[in-house]
């Protein structure tokens, strides 16, 4: 008895989640007491223990009884034991106060200290043992299979025969053997079940680590594939594998929003047993989630290579492609060619129209594009209003540049009244001998685009003219970088006077670039560096020398700002960097009238922060820009100059209207003027006539890096062409 209940506790520490091993433990344990109380009470000599040695041995009998439901409970799965323990343990606490107050259990004081039963040991003990009896023979019946059901109700039956009997017969070698014996084939019955339960149990983890393995390598191989049907073939394996039945099938259905659902089910049944259902549902949403990631990964991709508004592919996509396209021109020997594609004076009207109407428009566009191809023709959009065409095995020269015609002029809005824009096609064609440069064949044609565009012609053909222009600009640009680098740049102060006393009350700052013994004309690099955004770096140094020019002068300087300038997200903070954080009065952003229209509303919302920091804002060649004069009210403004081309046009009475209008004009709002492009006498005398309080122009001082002395008219000549 010892040696099983060692291995009973030893299966209880290897299994201690498990109750089963735990109460036959103890179970084994309080027979074992038993038995050793037994073997005691044989060796007394008569009379001694007559008393307290039996009284224990029937409260560790009853014990063991109790224990005999919850182990059978564990082994048997059977019902509830707690108030099978409560209505038996209450007949055994019952019994033991009758042994201990009455004779009718054991009789006490008997004579030469022989032990006697009283007249009720056997029915006080048989009524609880009935109800455990009863509990152990309907719990055996759930047992699923017949042998051990069987086996373990013949068990149950031999022990309590044995056990009931052993209180039965008159004492001697009979009872003593019954005693000793009884608890053995319910215990041999529990314990081959036991033994079975653990078996059982280590098989499980085996199979459930080996479930968990399958898992991890199912995981592993949804990360190492593209194709969510090659994962459910891979998984469809792996459970008829693990599962041990051939006839399970895989099936994947797509739901909404993205989501799939996978499913293995068995042509015949079913798995029956816990581990396989939740194998089977382990792995299905193993699957689910590698097909949706892998769906949610191919969205992510076409999004990354689609434009999210024409649905067309995008820039990146039209790289990837490009790349590919000459490659198969070549492999082939055919001509490729590009059409670069841009709408005319889109900015203005989106701003003027909204953006609604622009957002609709480029969806027209890219249907017009897409309508006046072929369906194996690429069509992508690669920024704002600019989309690019790809044309693999192209026709001749004639043929597209028939077909750009028919793009730019082509366009319909169906359901409006408005005249819908033009579009300005440059194209690029690759042939066989070149280099396969998918950028050099793209800034081609974007050039050629440019030049219909500033051409007014619309399409143009890129050619060796064009190249010689592109490479003139490439080496031109890397020129303006090396002047900025290398400090080559100057600034000269032109002064602007007040018309009343001629005393100088500000400069304007003008960028000049030495070239040789001359200086470079403006017109010949500054459109360029508005067009490449070099003109955002060197408006940042025009600042910064604008700044130290303000405070050594003592005079408050203006500085020309670009439209390409203020597109910039970061202008606002760039200034407040460049100039610092006072003397903003001293400072005046000049912007002309064409390139406050170009962006309107960004520009507003730039120039009216700047103008809250304090400095001032004047509208450069104002009346040449065509705006609308009750526009003025919403713009932040302070000045206006008065454009050269009006002052020039003084010696007709049509000019002279023009000036007075745009003087009642600053008048009504409040506004400075100056009047710039003064060059002669007269200028001056019809300008102080007509009270404009502010003059400008190479008779009151040419630009020069110094300041100039008060102007002396005695002294003042007309000079040559040009203003600034």
């Amino acid at each position: 008895m010892v040696a099983l209940w060692l291995q009973h506790l030893w299966s209880w520490r290897a299994d201690r989640g498990n109750g089963g091993p735990f109460w036959l433990m103890l179970w084994s344990a309080t027979l074992t007491m038993l038995f050793f109380v037994n073997a005691l009470l044989a060796t007394l000599p008569n009379g001694a223990g007559a008393e307290t040695i039996p009284f224990i041995r029937a409260q560790i009998l009853q014990l063991a009884v109790l224990l005999a439901l919850p182990v059978t409970k564990s082994f048997t799965r059977g019902r509830e034991v707690r108030w099978w323990v409560v209505v038996a343990g209450a007949m055994f606490v019952g019994r033991a106060v009758l042994w201990l107050t009455t004779d009718l259990v054991w009789v006490h004081g008997a004579m030469h200290g022989i032990p006697q039963n009283g007249r009720y040991l056997g029915a006080t003990f048989l009524a609880p043992l009935i109800v455990v009896a009863w509990y152990v023979a309907t719990s055996t019946t759930r047992l699923p299979a017949t042998r051990t059901r069987l086996a373990l109700q013949l068990a149950s039956a031999f022990t309590l025969t044995g056990l009931y009997a052993a209180y039965l017969v008159p004492p001697g070698p009979v009872s003593d053997l019954l005693k000793g014996v009884w608890a053995l084939p319910l215990l041999a019955a529990l314990h081959a079940m036991g033994q079975q339960h653990l078996r059982s149990a280590d098989q499980s983890a085996d199979r459930q680590r080996l479930m968990r393995d399958a898992l991890t390598e199912i995981r592993y191989a949804a990360w190492l594939t593209t194709d969510p049907l090659e994962i459910l073939k891979l998984a469809e394996a792996t459970a008829r594998e693990q599962v041990g039945d051939e006839t399970l099938v895989g099936t994947m259905a797509p739901g909404s929003r993205g989501q799939f659902s996978a499913t293995f089910d068995s042509a015949t049944e079913n798995p029956k047993d816990d581990a396989a259902r939740g194998f089977l549902d382990d792995l299905s949403a193993v699957v689910s989630v590698a097909a949706e990631r892998l769906r949610l990964a191919d969205n992510l991709r076409d999004e990354a290579l689609t434009d999210y508004l024409t649905r067309l592919p995008n820039r990146k996509a039209l790289e990837l492609h490009l790349k590919l396209a000459l490659v198969r021109a070549h492999q082939l020997g055919t001509r490729l060619a590009l059409l670069y594609c841009d709408v005319d004076e889109f900015k203005r009207e989106n701003d003027h129209h909204g953006h609604a109407w622009g957002d609709e428009l480029l969806h027209r566009i890219a249907g017009h594009l897409q309508k006046s191809m072929s369906k194996d023709t690429f069509v992508a959009r690669v920024g704002g209003d600019e989309f690019v065409v790809v044309i693999e095995d192209a026709g001749s020269r004639e043929d597209l540049v028939e077909l750009a015609t028919g793009i730019r002029s082509g366009l319909d809005l169906p359901g409006t009244l408005r005249v819908p824009p033009l579009l300005s096609v440059g194209i690029a064609v690759w042939e066989r001998e070149e280099a396969t440069d998918p950028d050099l064949l793209l800034r081609e044609a974007d050039a050629a685009m440019f030049e219909g565009k500033r051409s007014s012609v619309g399409v143009v053909v890129f050619d060796e003219a064009l190249r010689a222009q592109m490479v003139a600009e490439q080496n031109l640009g890397l020129e303006i970088d090396a002047a900025l680098r290398y400090g080559d740049f100057e600034l000269h102060y032109q002064p602007i006077v007040d018309a009343s006393t001629l005393e100088i009350v500000s400069l304007e700052a003008l960028i000049r670039w030495p070239d040789g013994d001359g200086m470079r004309m403006p017109a010949q690099w500054i459109p360029f560096a508005e067009k490449s955004g070099q003109i955002v770096p060197i408006g940042r140094w025009v600042v910064v020398t604008a700044r130290a020019a303000a405070k050594s002068f003592r005079l408050p300087v203006a500085v020309n700002v670009a439209a390409r300038q203020l597109a910039e997200p970061g202008f606002v903070e760039n200034l407040r960097e460049d100039w610092g954080d006072d003397d903003w009065a001293l400072l005046t952003l000049e912007i002309t009238e064409s390139d406050l229209l170009e962006d309107l509303s960004h520009a507003i919302e730039s120039l009216t922060a700047v103008r809250a920091l304090g400095a001032r804002i004047s509208i450069d060649d104002f009346g040449t820009g065509h705006s609308s004069f009750a526009r003025l009210a919403n713009l932040p403004v302070d000045v206006l100059k008065i454009d050269q081309a009006f002052v020039r046009d003084l010696d007709s009475p049509g000019g002279v209207a023009i000036v007075q209008a745009i003087v009642a004009l600053a008048e009504a709002y409040a506004l400075d003027i100056i009047a710039e492009g003064v060059e002669r006498i007269e200028q001056l005398e019809v300008l102080i006539d007509l009270g404009v309080p502010k003059l400008q122009g190479y008779l009151l001082g040419r630009p020069s890096q110094s300041v100039p002395e008060r102007v002396d008219l005695s002294t003042a000549r007309m000079v040559g062409q040009g203003t600034k």
